[in-house]
């Protein structure tokens, strides 16, 4: 028989993201991952990490701009990866380097072809945003490697001059990217020692909440230091138990409507970060933990009307 037997691995598989202000060592922990790797630099700036990877590096293209343009990329990928996937050093990890410079670019098109008219509404506007980003995923996590997905904070003034951090990529693209992964970090930095460390986010089937502590300065270890902390003693059974759960408090927004979308609740993704909005506005909660019990009550509801045969979408 030519098939092979398919075995249960001891950690579910790396598809990863990663957010953290620029140069806080982002590109410098992807170096630590399973390789080779393959690099998607629309940064324009993985050759500063090239020397730190602990195997060899190839970009999904020769030709910078292509790194950039999820069609391109795809196309690359397609035309490569079937035989990269047959080699004796078969691909480790696909490395998204990152996302913000993808997505932000089209976010920014989007707003000017509105603010100029060339569009008569921001959604027809945000198409092209929303197509970018569903034929990257696609693209990028047919193949069975681990993923890492990279993207920026930055500080903005809110309309009350209050500096916010936010991410770089909309909500509405990280709920998209949430349903490709099952671990979301962020880099963080002890203000008096300057160490930094990895704290986990969310885990789809793990624990998480916890922050790793990187003394090596180059991430040396910090994969595997982060599986065994998210998931060393839990039995598959744990794992389906976790990730079938409904959370005490939601990690994030974008992990609160891919729940909702995971219950059944939602057809579609706009309509689940429409409601989640509403809902925001409305009960005006002071923070996620008062969030959570409403969302849940509200996903509830809807998966009841659903079952009596109608719809509040």
């Amino acid at each position: 028989m030519s098939f092979q037997k398919m075995n249960a691995p001891k950690y579910p598989p790396r598809h990863w993201a990663l957010v953290g202000y620029p140069g806080s060592g982002k590109s410098t922990f992807s170096t630590q991952l399973r390789g080779p790797y393959v690099v998607i630099d629309a940064d324009q700036r993985y050759s500063e990490v090239l020397h730190l990877a602990a195997q060899d590096v190839y970009p999904v293209s020769n030709i910078a701009y292509e790194h950039a343009d999820p069609h391109a990329i795809a196309k690359r990928l397609q035309e490569n990866m079937p035989e990269a996937m047959r080699a004796p050093e078969r691909i480790g990890t696909i490395i998204i380097d990152s996302l913000t410079a993808i997505i932000a670019p089209r976010v920014t098109k989007a707003i000017v072809e509105k603010q100029e008219g060339e569009v008569k509404n921001l959604y027809a506007a945000f198409k092209d945003k929303a197509m970018a980003m569903r034929e990257l995923q696609d693209a990028v996590t047919r193949w069975g490697t681990d993923t890492l997905w990279i993207y920026h904070l930055n500080d903005a003034s809110d309309a009350e001059g209050k500096t916010r951090t936010k991410a770089t990529v909309s909500a509405l693209e990280l709920v998209r990217l949430t349903r490709s992964i099952n671990m979301q970090m962020q880099i963080v930095t002890d203000e008096k020692t300057k160490t930094r460390g990895v704290t986990i986010i969310w885990s789809r089937r793990g624990r998480d909440g916890m922050t790793l502590w990187d003394e090596s300065g180059t991430w040396k270890d910090m994969p595997a230091r982060i599986e065994a902390a998210v998931y060393d003693g839990l039995t598959q059974k744990d794992m389906d138990r976790i990730e079938a759960s409904t959370p005490e408090v939601f990690a994030s927004h974008e992990v609160a409507i891919d729940w909702a979308m995971e219950q059944g609740a939602f057809g579609v993704i706009n309509h689940a970060q429409n409601a989640y909005k509403k809902l925001l506005r409305e009960a005006q909660p002071k923070d996620m933990r008062a969030m959570t019990p409403l969302w849940i009550a509200d996903v509830q509801h809807r998966i009841a009307v659903k079952a009596n045969g109608d719809s509040d979408e």
